[in-house]
């Protein structure tokens, strides 16, 4: 059926029409509840793993304290192990030294002339030794410093003071010398009985 109306446009009826609201009109309200969401789901995430890294850190913690007496004891073995391996060390120096040293005191004895008594020989540091001794003549000393001197263990010998001295009312030239050492490898046998 046709219908036509004739009444002028001002005095038709409204046409009822159902309108769907646009697209547009939602946009805000899902973008608002997608970033609502996405922060819930974020903050859900993170509060899972802070809760995993808590227990976490807490099984550590016992760990450590359960482990404390034997890195407690890790620890004192470590230094008793140092401690021991730096007097080794020094034995080791002592022991490479002890025929070096032996050489020394019999080339010193050996470069002694008569009337003539060593009251220090000490070894000062590196290869250096302080030597002082107590004689009657300025002679005697220059001959201790040249038999010094020719020693193959000896690289030389410096005099530092003479001074005249008494001991029981005796006359004396007292002496100070600096010595350098040589070191040479020494014979083991030479001196093993």
């Amino acid at each position: 059926m046709i219908r036509i109306n004739l009444l002028p446009r001002d005095e038709q009826p409204a046409q009822r029409s159902i309108a769907l609201p646009k697209v547009g009109a939602f946009a805000p309200l899902a973008l608002v509840l997608v970033t609502a969401v996405t922060i819930g789901a974020a903050h859900f995430y993170q509060s899972q793993q802070i809760s995993a890294l808590q227990q976490i850190i807490a099984q550590e913690e016992e760990e450590s304290r359960r482990l404390a007496p034997e890195i407690a004891k890790i620890k004192r073995l470590n230094q008793q192990r140092q401690d021991l391996n730096d007097r080794l060390d020094v034995i080791t120096r002592l022991d490479a030294d002890r025929y070096f040293r032996v050489h020394l005191l019999d080339e010193v004895n050996r470069s002694l002339p008569g009337y003539m008594w060593l009251t220090r020989f000490e070894d000062t540091g590196g290869d250096g030794y302080a030597i002082e001794g107590v004689t009657f003549s300025n002679f005697l000393v220059s001959d201790f410093l040249q038999n010094v001197a020719d020693s193959p263990y000896f690289a030389g010998i410096d005099l530092i003071v003479t001074e005249k001295g008494v001991i029981s009312d005796v006359q004396v030239v007292k002496f100070k010398a600096r010595a350098r050492a040589v070191r040479k490898a020494a014979v083991p046998d030479a001196f093993a009985g």
